[in-house]
């Protein structure tokens, strides 16, 4: 099976999903606000935390609306390190997704874990090539794309050399004004399509606003899930709709690691509390009428009644036509300690 190590984890190979919350700017540039997303994806239980990183300048042209803002949110080299450094103290993997190429090699030097090929650079062969680069692992995603840009970005990561990256399924339809992508529009099935296609690890970017959606994900065989989170909904921050609050996050997590150990089990086995469940509504065998010590057992002498505490009907040929050692009244248990052979 295959795997690929995200930092101290391994992802496939039979390992949980690896569980990346996506903090998606929610610091609006303040770094204290950013180091806090990291302490509730720690105390979430997620694996790893993924920023969205950019210089301005390799970004947006200077005349465009959304310039100064990303200026703005900027964070100097020395809090880019002290960022990663306060990860890796966590105990999550920090996953950057670089909206400009300047910052990729910096935080690989760094020591960030791996990287993340935005949806919107998935054909900008500047962000590609500069993550391949680094020799990181990486993610692929596939938002917004189409199945002719899928072929070109994987076969370009290919043919430099990448072995450590996977596919990253999911839609995006925030910008066009929409509260998160419908159920419907998930197309969870792709998932073993890619996996099957590019033989790689698939993951799932899930921006519907659903907690039990990385669940659907995981049993759709997601080996990755990647999901919003922020401190409070009423903030109304980047993508907010979309986002899961820390309680909610941490019962999602939970969610995809019961479901993934569910998924797990190939075998049929009795639940905890199925066997009193079976002993209440089974049947056991019964007398249909009175029984005579002696007297030989015919079918019509026997039925099934609850509770199923008894000899099991599936096994009524072993009473039938043999004798009674004692009287049986009518509803009265019966089982091979009451037959003789004639």
């Amino acid at each position: 099976m295959k795997k690929v190590k995200i930092g101290n984890r391994i992802v496939g190979e039979d390992a949980p999903p690896f569980f990346s919350i996506e903090e998606g700017q929610a610091n609006w540039g303040h770094f204290k606000t950013a180091l806090k997303m990291v302490d509730l994806a720690a105390e979430a239980g997620a694996d790893g935390i993924d920023f969205q990183l950019a210089r301005a300048d390799d970004f947006y042209i200077k005349n465009h609306p959304e310039y100064e803002s990303y200026r703005q949110r900027e964070f100097s080299d020395d809090q880019l390190r002290t960022l990663v450094a306060y990860i890796r103290q966590s105990g999550l993997e920090m996953i950057v997704t670089p909206l400009s190429h300047r910052v990729i090699q910096p935080l690989a030097e760094a020591g960030c874990s791996a990287f993340n090929v935005n949806a919107s650079d998935l054909t900008n062969p500047d962000i590609i090539d500069a993550v391949v680069e680094t020799g990181l692992s990486f993610f692929l995603s596939l938002p917004l794309a189409v199945e002719e840009e899928i072929d070109w970005a994987v076969n370009r990561v290919l043919k430099k050399g990448a072995k450590r990256f996977i596919l990253m399924h999911g839609q995006h339809t925030m910008a066009s004004g929409e509260n998160g992508v419908k159920v419907r529009d998930t197309a969870l099935g792709y998932i073993s399509i890619l996996k099957e296609k590019y033989d790689v690890l698939v993951g799932f970017i899930d921006h519907t606003p659903l907690q039990w959606m990385p669940a659907c994900a995981t049993a759709a065989g997601a080996d990755v899930i990647s999901k919003h989170l922020t401190w409070s909904r009423e903030v109304k921050g980047p993508d907010w709709h979309i986002c899961l609050e820390p309680g909610e996050m941490k019962e999602a997590i939970q969610w995809v690691k019961q479901i993934n150990r569910s998924m797990k089990i190939r075998e049929k086995c009795l639940a905890p509390g199925e066997d009193h469940d079976r002993s209440l509504m089974r049947r056991s065998i019964v007398a249909a009428r009175k029984v005579l010590e002696g007297q030989k057992i015919k079918r019509e002498d026997i039925c099934f009644k609850r509770p199923g505490d008894g000899f099991d009907p599936s096994r009524y040929e072993e009473i039938v036509g043999k004798a009674s050692i004692r009287n049986i009244s009518p509803d009265e248990k019966i089982d091979l300690s009451d037959v003789k052979d004639q």
